[in-house]
């Protein structure tokens, strides 16, 4: 088994680029899609079960929205017009299944069952797979939305009215009600922004950084590593306890809240206790602003997800350590062309030492950073 592999995918994914070949004024790769996408299937998973009322398992329809194009690590962003063509079809379908089961091998075989129901069935002809379907157009269409109102008369345009179009007939109630909210309720066209521009929010700021780095695709990366961990857990080491609901939420939404306060340097928000708090205190309080604005029936998961992300439970807890895992593996792959970061490195490690003991913490400790290396990544 090979772990490591997965994690360097979810690293991999930010240089799979989208839309290039028409210019957009906003660049968009396949890590900043897939947490945008994981973000909106939170909301269709609430949309789906408080006001439909729908059996669906809400964690295996975000699974699936996060990791239904880490296959283009390897494909590349085939166009959908490719795609479509009634020649290739069948060929890339294939190839693409080929390499999701191959995404899949390298991993525990204890996680395989799992993940190959979140990589090789993610858009497979089940109610939650045609549902990562419609996801994935209504993130299509709202980054085609935005730079229609850029670029008027434009290639965005059309395709905007294309996607709106079919999403209109959408066969499920979520997609239409989610869409008719964005053009009417301002809560949700609000909430939708911020998960739109998280990736103009960049991280590690004042630093000179060989790998670039945003908000939407550290949200991703958290997400990613938070569904490999808690499986982990979950199915390796018997933590039988763990709500994969609640940790997808949590992890996909811990830092939406910066879209409004900005990406803070961590050591002036620690530089004292007075001032750690007070910036807890700021961004609960952004967050609680924004889930107010939300309709009623998804402010109780919403107030989890953005309020309590890091919380004092077991998930809280997890998604406290993907991020600081995630912090440690930048740091790691930074350090060879810039020595500022091998403090953070030493700072990372030596924090995560001697503050978790939780078993996914020691397996990646064990089994993957050493293999997240500058070198070994770019082979």
């Amino acid at each position: 088994m090979n772990n490591s592999h997965y994690v360097k995918s979810i690293f991999q994914m930010q240089y799979v680029s989208r839309w290039q070949e028409f210019s957009p004024r906003y660049k968009d790769n396949a890590a900043s899609h897939s947490f945008r996408c994981g973000a909106i299937a939170v909301l269709i998973s609430i949309i789906e079960t408080r006001l439909y009322h729908k059996p669906i398992l809400p964690s295996e329809l975000i699974g699936k929205a996060l990791l239904h194009d880490l296959n283009e690590t390897v494909t590349g962003s085939i166009k959908y017009v490719t795609k479509k063509e009634q020649t290739l079809s069948p060929h890339i379908q294939k190839l693409e299944n080929e390499v999701n089961k191959e995404l899949v091998a390298y991993l525990s075989k204890s996680l395989q069952p799992s993940f190959t129901e979140y990589i090789v069935q993610a858009e497979d002809n089940s109610y939650t797979g045609n549902l990562v379907k419609a996801i994935d157009s209504f993130d299509a269409m709202l980054f085609c939305r935005r730079e229609s109102n850029l670029q008027h008369q434009s290639y965005f345009t059309e395709r905007y009215e294309q996607l709106r179009n079919v999403l209109m007939q959408s066969e499920f109630e979520s997609i239409r009600w989610l869409l008719l909210a964005l053009e009417q309720d301002e809560g949700i066209a609000q909430f939708l922004d911020y998960i739109l521009n998280l990736d103009l929010i960049d991280r590690w700021g004042g630093s000179f950084n060989l790998i670039p780095d945003n908000d939407a695709t550290h949200s991703f990366r958290v997400a990613a590593l938070c569904l490999f961990n808690a499986h982990l857990e979950k199915e390796k080491y018997n933590k039988e306890h763990i709500n994969m609901y609640a940790i997808l939420g949590k992890s996909i939404m811990h830092d939406v809240v910066e879209g409004v306060s900005g990406d803070v340097a961590s050591p002036i928000k620690r530089s004292s206790i007075e001032i750690k708090q007070a910036f807890i205190n700021f961004e609960q309080q952004v967050a609680r602003d924004m889930v107010s604005n939300l309709p009623a029936f998804m402010q109780e998961d919403m107030m989890d997800f953005l309020v309590h992300a890091k919380d004092d439970s077991y998930e809280g807890m997890l998604v406290e350590i993907a991020d600081k895992l995630d912090a440690l593996i930048k740091s790691n792959l930074e350090m060879r062309n810039n020595p500022h970061y091998v403090s953070k490195y030493e700072q990372q490690l030596t924090h995560i030492q001697h503050h978790y003991e939780n078993p996914s913490v020691i397996f990646f400790l064990a089994y993957i950073l050493h293999d997240i290396t500058y070198d070994h990544f770019m082979r």
